[in-house]
């Protein structure tokens, strides 16, 4: 097996292990032994364990196609895509939702993983912000794009966990969605 696919079944083992059982799961031995490699091979490929999950949630986050606008694309389209891929990644890879969740949990009591954290939402905050220039750019001044995205991601997450708790309420979440976004979009002319 390549590096690369060691790598990639770390990443995979330590999001079953963390959606099986939250935090106190994702242990070196588990993970090695999910992934079929010894202990030492863990740590020949990521400095810690914490650091496979983050940059799973980062590709999961950043790959979405949503993140990165058609150049043509109106905002409410965009805000409604980014709220369909969410549910539409929730919904396919339940693990990732339950190890996301499970993963925000342990955050709470590592500062380490939270700083993590927070600099990908960063990440994520400042992609919203880049993407809301983009497509409206006389609309919003830095300071209200900045606030802007910020909301959008704290909307995003809890889109996230309601879809993750209560999988069966779709038809409200996804209204709840659309008036989020004609919230935001109600000077917006439709097209």
């Amino acid at each position: 097996m390549s590096r690369t696919n060691k790598r990639q079944d770390l990443v995979e083992a330590a999001v079953g292990l963390l959606a099986e059982g939250g935090g106190e799961a994702l242990t070196a031995s588990a993970l090695a032994e999910r992934a079929g490699v010894s202990k030492a091979n863990v740590f020949h490929h990521f400095a810690r364990l914490d650091d496979i999950v983050l940059e799973a949630f980062e590709a999961f986050l950043m790959n979405m196609p949503s993140m990165q606008p058609a150049p043509d694309m109106e905002l409410r389209d965009w805000l409604m895509a980014l709220g369909a891929d969410t549910t539409a990644s929730m919904d396919a890879d339940p693990a990732l939702s339950g190890a996301y969740f499970g993963f925000v949990a342990k955050a709470r009591t590592d500062a380490h993983l939270r700083e993590k954290l927070a600099a990908l939402a960063l990440r994520v905050r400042g992609q919203f912000a880049a993407a809301l220039g983009e497509l409206v750019p006389d609309r919003f001044s830095e300071t209200e794009r900045q606030a802007l995205a910020a909301l959008i991601l704290v909307a995003g997450d809890g889109l996230a966990l309601h879809r993750h708790l209560f999988p069966d309420q779709v038809s409200s979440q996804a209204a709840a969605w659309a008036r989020f976004v004609e919230m935001i979009c109600a000077k917006e002319a439709r097209t």
